[in-house]
């Protein structure tokens, strides 16, 4: 019963697989088919309009000089070589449609010279007042012709039409219109022209475009009517007939029909005779291997049959119905006791033993991270659903509380207000989807009622997760890790006006003056301790190696202000400078020195150590997880020597190597180790 069961589900799982397989690409092909053919439509549109420009701006330069005698224009005509010369003729009406100038290949042509259909299309584009395009198609040997004569109108400067300007180009039919994809078993797919009365007027097989006289196409026939020509001028239409796809689209600039016709069999062919044999065989090998390994199986339970019996026996377990059959069968099947009922015993009886170690390997975890969250140098938090879960000690001395105390409490209760409450959420939220990261300075309650302000830090659990390893689960936003210093002090400072002077108020790092103050006073520093060491040396100080200025210049933030505005600008600035900050310190001092430069001091460093630094900050910011991605940094090291550079010259220098790094590609690090 297993084997014919098999048998019988192997063939209807294929033919149901594909069935639903040709069903689900002839729902996904058919849209795509129809977006594809509404991209040739706007692509064709497209074209026909930069076609047109040249035409406009030589009509904008007539239009004053319509009033001109008849050789004046066709003089000016001539004369436009960059814009005449792209069509192979020109025409000039003025208002009252009569015909002033007439062009061919740049040279006069008698004015009685234009077609019937000529004329009627420049006596439209008068009527109408507005640029058009008429397209003919002619046969040319195996191929097809298209000719195109746009019209644009010639306006004075009070915008009154004086005039029409026509301009006619010449082409192959396969160089403008879209080719066709179709294959040797694709015999009905390809591309149809069609006209306004649904007759075909072209078709395009494999590339090559062809007159509806040099080409039948029995099967079209009867499949056209005037309400599908109706609804198609509408927008673009698309629905399976039969065995094919159609998909139809007006052309913008006539009254034609581009329509494509797709083959089902040839997207999705179905199983050919051999291969549903072929799928028989496999079916019927299956179902045997499967018998063979169902009576495999069999064998251990009648060990677990016997171990049940002993178990009833022994009243370990409940009476088991006995009009139940099958048990004696399988007691006479084999008497072998392969032990598989035994290992899975022991197996069953290890994971008990191991669920224990790992609820205290567990519980081990726990006392080890929160030993690290509290001996930690910066307050840490852990949060989910605006609920705490977990808080380190420095976070609870910030807020006056014991860790206990602020487990499990919910994060508004430590804020002065509900408005306040709700404009750090906003703010939170804000800075996640945009940044990635939220870092902003919020004021909340301590226990004992005081108010503290808090400079907070920190980032969803998935996203650092996503850093370090490809998580089987994803984890839940709604964890968040921060990070909670004190600033009340620091808040105080910055309302003094030294302070002021001497720092960037938008990302509160020192300016340029401080930082200038702050080389000047350590050059002056490390000149003295060199000059001393030379001195008791006896011997002429040797060039001696005392830091490292970096200068950092970011790549594209213009972009960023263009497409956020200012004040996205300035979030990314201040993100940034606190993303420098915190790669640089301790042993790094950093400052804002312009819009978007920054400089940074590495008191010590070598050249190496320096390099190092540099590559590393070029990867932190072209890492950062912001809004912009296209965000680089390119960096000027410059080497120091105290005796050597003055604050200036050092400056200086710095600037020349990063322009250098950004005028070798961006996003790079360029060294400058001589005194500029």
């Amino acid at each position: 019963m297993a084997a014919l069961t098999a048998i019988v589900l192997s063939i209807g799982l294929v033919w149901w697989s594909v069935h639903s397989t040709r069903q689900s690409v002839v729902e996904h092909a058919l849209p795509l088919q129809t977006q594809a053919l509404e991209q040739m439509g706007r692509t064709l549109a497209f074209r026909l309009e930069q076609q047109q420009k040249p035409l406009q701006a030589l009509a904008s330069a007539l239009a004053p000089h319509v009033a001109e005698p008849r050789a004046v224009l066709q003089s000016m005509l001539q004369q436009q070589v960059s814009m005449g010369r792209l069509f192979e003729r020109l025409q000039l009406a003025d208002a009252q449609g009569q015909l002033l100038v007439s062009l061919q290949g740049g040279q006069a042509q008698a004015l009685d010279g234009l077609t019937g259909p000529e004329r009627d299309v420049l006596r439209r584009g008068l009527e109408d007042g507005k640029p058009l395009t008429k397209v003919w198609m002619h046969p040319d040997g195996a191929d097809a012709m298209l000719d195109m004569l746009h019209v644009v109108p010639l306006r004075d400067e009070q915008g009154r039409l004086v005039g029409v300007l026509g301009g006619s180009l010449q082409m192959p039919a396969q160089a403008f219109l879209p080719a066709a994809a179709g294959t040797d078993n694709d015999e009905k797919a390809g591309l149809l022209v069609l006209g306004a009365d649904g007759k075909i007027i072209a078709g395009n097989e494999r590339g090559h475009w062809q007159l509806a006289g040099s080409s039948e196409t029995p099967w079209m026939r009867d499949a056209i009517d005037a309400d599908w020509i109706k609804s198609v001028q509408v927008g673009a239409v698309g629905e399976q007939r039969g065995q094919q796809l159609w998909s139809a689209v007006a052309l913008p600039w006539t009254q034609w029909i581009l329509l494509k016709v797709s083959d089902v069999q040839a997207l999705a062919p179905g199983l050919t005779q051999r291969e549903q044999w072929t799928v028989v065989a496999v079916a019927v090998a299956a179902a045997v291997a499967l018998a063979l390994v169902l009576a495999l199986i069999a064998y251990p339970l009648t060990e677990l049959y016997r171990r049940s019996q002993r178990a009833l026996q022994s009243q370990l377990v409940d009476e088991v119905d006995g009009s139940v059959r099958g048990s004696l069968w399988w007691r006479r099947l084999s008497e072998h006791d392969w032990g598989e009922a035994q290992a899975l015993r022991n197996a069953l009886q290890a994971l008990g033993r191991s669920r224990e170690v790992q609820q205290e390997r567990q519980q081990e975890m726990q006392l080890q991270l929160q030993t690290l969250m509290d001996y930690a140098p910066v307050g840490l938090v852990v949060t989910q659903a605006s609920r705490i879960q977990r808080v380190g000690m420095q976070a609870a001395r910030i807020l006056g509380y014991t860790p206990r105390e602020l487990q499990g409490m919910p994060v508004h209760r430590l804020c002065s207000s509900s408005h306040v409450y709700e404009q750090l959420v906003q703010r939170i939220r804000r800075d996640l989807d945009i940044y990635g990261q939220f870092d902003s300075e919020t004021c909340l309650q301590r226990k004992d009622g005081n108010v503290v302000w808090v400079r907070i830090h920190g980032q969803s659990l998935q996203r650092m997760r996503r850093g370090w390893e490809v998580p089987k689960r994803e984890a839940r936003e709604d964890f968040l890790v921060w990070e909670v210093e004190d600033v009340t002090t620091q808040r105080l400072v910055r309302e003094q006006s030294g302070w002021k002077a001497m720092h960037d108020p938008l990302t509160k790092l020192p300016n340029r003056a401080a930082f200038a103050m702050r080389l000047q006073e350590w050059l002056r520093e490390c000149a003295e301790a060199t000059a001393a060491a030379g001195m008791d040396a006896g011997e002429p100080a040797e060039e001696t190696t005392h830091g490292v200025i970096l200068y950092l210049d970011l790549d594209h933030f213009s972009q960023v202000n263009q497409q956020g505005g200012r004040q996205a600008g300035d979030e990314v600035l201040g993100h940034i400078a606190r993303l420098i900050e915190a790669s640089v310190r301790p042993q790094g001092w950093v400052a804002r020195v312009g819009g978007d430069e920054f400089a940074v001091l590495l008191p010590g460093a070598t050249q190496q150590e320096g390099m190092r630094t540099a590559q590393l900050l070029c990867m932190a910011v072209q890492d950062w997880e912001g809004a912009w991605n296209l965000m680089g940094v390119s960096i000027g090291l410059l080497v120091i020597d105290a005796r050597r550079y003055t604050v200036a010259a050092a400056l200086k220098a710095a600037d020349m190597a990063c322009y250098a790094a950004k005028r070798k590609g961006r996003n790079r690090v360029e060294v400058m180790t001589q005194a500029a």
